[in-house]
């Protein structure tokens, strides 16, 4: 196992908690105190290539990876709360925990203890700054070396079970096997016991407590755990607590994910606000990944690659690791004082794994983390690449130094910012003065850390504010960036600030080559398997403009169709009208479209319609009385006029063929005859070719791999879904210019058509073929 893989973010759920027992009564020459010690549990499974975090109480964690049924669980107690009554020459206190570990996993677990943050000292009230007489540090003895604690100094120590076939025996507590206090609670551990330091979070990997090779039994392995502490009366009376964090991994059967690796399928098949752990196979560190609720999966740590390798080399971005067309040399870390500039490499790392673990009194909307890290700052020249110079205004710097298949996010598309991230939660879209909103955009699931930014030779960090790049440089010498303050309540998700500074990263997923709409080729379209009801081989791909996921599937007709209907919004995520342009749809120049639709809105022939609402339903049930309709997990997509469905340009008056469309690049509307047509499709499938009644080519097309939802129609107002299938064509009818052809069908009468006409205004789906 690489080290690496216990220096996790934790992309587990905390619960505040906290220990205060009334004091005894203490004579003059004692002290007491009250320690109390918090389980924070941590569980990975590395197993396959994906692997969904799935939280239930406060004491275990579990990750289940959803390719195979690995599992590892982790139980432990809540709290561990212990008195002493100080003395001089110092006391013994301890408390006792029991944890179970359990998994199926061929390669068994490893099991670490560490504390929660960068700090393994135990303070009154948990915070140093309440610490200034005194504090309790951590003994100097390791695990495999353990010592008697001297005053003021905490541990731990593992019984020591000789009989091999217990399911509490642990070879790693053999350095405890001369303590008989230790096994199985037969005494109490005494001032002669010997005791380990709790590492810190980031040194986790210096106390493995258990291990095991193989899977256990159905009831997991019992490991006793001691927590001792010896007070003297040189520490004031208080209560004085820490956070303890288990780490259990379990490298299953196949190598742990990479962000590299990661998938548009992957990031779709996630649930909103769930968490995965990937690795940047860069430098093997670890970052949680969330899918959020704008649809699309972020980074929810701030990134950390250093400008040098673990040689001390500089480090090189290549085409295969990071998102950049040509290798880009980065350069050495610098420190504080390094004069700042805008067209060279600086990256800042002096607090790079720091962690907000208390909040100055006059940072009001400052959240307490002991998580999250800040990771590095970079400054904007860095955080493109070397692509973003004081010569990029008004657009995107065309590479960053985010993972392959990973980008910084942009204003420039209104899908893909902070801003519009912000909207999805209800949060605000603009720049505001909101406490409320900083506070909340520190926990879960954004758990933005307060990482500062490097400006006039300092860092600013520890709890003041946070920064976070984006890919637009907004004029010569600035780009834009989040930025909200902890101590005033600015929340700024479309600032702009100096080219210079160095701000935090992090990276929003935008789909590995392949697995864009707009990139698709002739030669993918080949080489992708058909779909058959046997083996449905859909492909999922991104839309480059908002990011929906669509399943694309080579079809018995020879073509690459979209298998899921499109649902493009007429307005992007900060409500600006979305502009389709020539390098992202199927136009011959910009053309606008307009904001989606609502009910009771007049149809229109020759102005945008969009009609969106009912674009996620499913056929999740079907009712009685359309006794055609077939059970679907296939979303229904917005509802286009026609005038809409062909990007603006087809008209009333329009005849013919229209050859533009608010299809991706590369993808457009179905032709009514020929190659590249619904007649064709239904051909190759031996379905009708022409109005009939046919409820079993009713069923069998809203079946795999044809995946036709009974998506309904918009003509002035909703209509019942489940029901109506219109699927828009680009060509007019030949007898009459108000009227397009268009594949119908009815899962409540059974009516089929592949060749229907309707009329122009009325709002149907859309479904993409790729090529000319």
């Amino acid at each position: 196992m690489r080290n690496s893989q216990i220096k996790n973010k934790s992309s587990n759920q905390r619960k505040p908690f906290a220990i205060k027992q009334p004091l005894l009564f203490s004579p003059r020459a004692h002290r007491n105190f009250t320690l109390g010690l918090f389980s924070f549990l941590c569980a990975y499974v590395v197993a396959g290539t994906f692997t969904p975090v799935q939280f239930s109480d406060a004491s275990t964690v579990e990750i289940t990876n959803n390719t195979t049924d690995y599992y590892i669980r982790l139980t432990s107690a809540d709290s561990l709360p212990m008195s002493v009554e100080a003395s001089p020459t110092g006391q013994l206190a301890y408390a006792a925990d029991t944890l179970n570990i359990i998994t199926n996993s061929p390669s068994g677990y490893k099991l670490y203890v560490s504390t929660s943050g960068n700090d393994n000292n135990i303070y009154q009230n948990g915070s140093s700054s309440t610490s200034s007489s005194g504090y309790f540090q951590p003994t100097t003895g390791t695990i495999t070396s353990p010592t008697a604690l001297t005053q003021n100094t905490w541990g731990f120590a593992l019984s020591k079970e000789t009989d091999t076939s217990s399911s509490k025996y642990n070879p790693l507590a053999s350095a405890f096997a001369n303590i008989s206090e230790y096994v199985n609670y037969t005494g109490a551990p005494t001032a002669s016991s010997t005791w380990a330091s709790v590492p810190t979070f980031t040194n986790s990997e210096n106390a493995k407590i258990s291990e095991l090779s193989t899977s256990n039994s159905p009831d997991g392995n019992d490991l006793d755990i001691y927590y001792g502490v010896n007070a003297s009366t040189t520490l004031p009376d208080g209560s004085y607590s820490t956070e303890v964090t288990y780490t259990a991994i379990s490298e299953g059967v196949n190598s742990f994910p990479t962000m590299q690796d990661f998938t548009s399928a992957q990031c779709d098949a996630m649930g909103t606000n769930t968490s995965i752990n990937l690795s940047d196979s860069r430098d093997d560190k670890y970052y949680r990944v969330t899918k959020l609720a704008d649809g699309h999966c972020w980074m929810t740590d701030n990134l950390a690659l250093d400008g040098t390798d673990k040689a001390g080399n500089v480090r090189v971005l290549t085409p295969s690791d990071s998102n950049v067309t040509t290798n880009r040399t980065l350069a050495a870390n610098i420190e504080i004082g390094t004069q700042a500039a805008r067209d060279a490499v600086q990256i800042y790392s002096g607090v790079a794994n720091d962690v907000t673990s208390e909040c100055n009194s006059s940072y009001q909307y400052c959240v307490v983390n002991t998580t999250t890290k800040y990771g590095n700052l970079y400054n904007w020249y860095a955080a493109t690449a070397t692509t973003g110079t004081t010569s990029i205004v008004s657009s995107d710097a065309p590479e960053s130094i985010c993972p392959k298949g990973w980008r910084l996010p942009t204003l420039l598309k209104g899908d893909w910012n902070y801003a519009s991230l912000m909207g999805a939660y209800g949060k605000p879209t603009s720049n505001v003065t909101d406490g409320n909103a900083i506070t909340w955009s520190q926990g879960a699931p954004l758990y933005i850390a307060l990482s500062g930014a490097y400006a006039a030779a300092s860092y600013g960090q520890g709890g003041y504010a946070a920064y976070l790049w984006m890919s637009r440089g907004s004029r010569q010498n600035t780009a834009d960036y989040l930025r909200f303050q902890a101590n005033n309540g600015v929340f700024y998700p479309q600032a702009d600030g100096d080219k210079s500074f160095g701000l935090s990263v992090r990276c929003i997923f935008s789909g590995q080559s392949d697995e864009i709409m707009q990139n698709f080729t002739a030669a993918q379209c080949t080489a992708l398997a058909e779909s058959t009801t046997s083996a449905d081989n859909r492909k999922t791909m991104i839309d480059s403009r908002d990011g929906k996921f669509y399943k694309v599937s080579k079809l018995a007709d020879g073509n690459c169709w979209m298998t899921s209907n499109l649902a493009l919004d007429g307005m992007d995520g900060l409500g600006t009208v979305r502009k389709l342009t020539t390098s992202d749809s199927n136009v011959t120049t910009e053309r606008t479209l307009a904001t989606n639709i609502a009910n009771n809105t007049a149809s229109a022939y020759d102005v945008v319609q969009i009609y969106s609402g009912n674009a996620d339903s499913t056929t999740t049930t079907c009712l009685s009385s359309y006794p055609y309709c077939v059970t679907s997990d296939i979303k229904y997509g917005n509802l286009y006029n026609w005038n809409a469905a062909t990007a603006g340009v087809g008209k009333q008056t329009t005849t013919g063929t229209v050859t533009e469309s608010v299809c991706p690049l590369g993808w457009q509307l179905p032709n009514n005859t020929g190659t590249k047509s619904f007649n064709t499709l239904m051909t190759a499938y031996s379905l009708p070719t022409t109005n009939v009644t046919n409820g079993s080519a009713v069923q069998t097309i809203q079946q795999s791999p044809l995946n036709f939802p009974p998506a309904g129609y918009y003509n002035n107002s909703s209509v019942t879904q489940a029901r109506y299938a219109y699927y828009w064509s680009r060509i007019v009818y030949t007898s009459n210019t108000n009227l397009v052809y268009y594949l119908h069908f009815n899962s409540e009468l059974g009516y089929f058509n592949p060749q229907g006409n309707n009329y122009k205004y009325r709002g149907f789906s859309v479904r993409c073929i790729y090529g000319s």
